[in-house]
């Protein structure tokens, strides 16, 4: 009768490993949130790497930007990519755009008052940050 437990209980052991390791990789292939430094702002963004992506090939690189007022998750709960990204083999980026002071610091690509927004930098910074990685 202890012989059959211990196997039952080595059984169920290894069978509880087994699903951690699945965990495990699910959650490799998912969004990683980022930051990165640019114009003196800390600035947000999420990327998604498809499973099939191994450092030995180039994959292209899309980005998918939130409206204006959005934000990164509540971008990817109505555009996500990521099962296109999976079989399409590309690498998919959700920039935050900055606060716009003249809109309540609402996010926002494009301020609603014109003034020395420029986010080209922070894109160019983001691609070399994400090639060397």
């Amino acid at each position: 009768m202890k012989h059959n437990f211990r196997i039952m209980t080595t059984k169920r052991l290894i069978s509880l490993l087994i699903f951690i390791a699945t965990l495990n990789v699910s959650y490799a292939q998912g969004y990683i949130s980022q930051t990165i430094q640019q114009d003196g702002l800390t600035r947000e963004y999420s990327i998604y790497v498809p499973a099939s992506y191994d450092g030995t090939t180039n994959f292209p690189l899309l980005f998918n930007l939130h409206g204006g007022g959005g934000d990164i998750a509540s971008q990817i709960a109505i555009a996500d990519m990521s099962p296109i990204a999976d079989t399409a083999n590309f690498i998919v980026v959700y920039p935050q755009a900055r606060q716009d002071a003249s809109d309540g610091n609402s996010f926002n690509w494009i301020p609603k008052v014109p003034g020395t927004f420029d986010d080209v930098p922070f894109f160019s910074s983001l691609i070399d940050t994400i090639a060397s990685n």
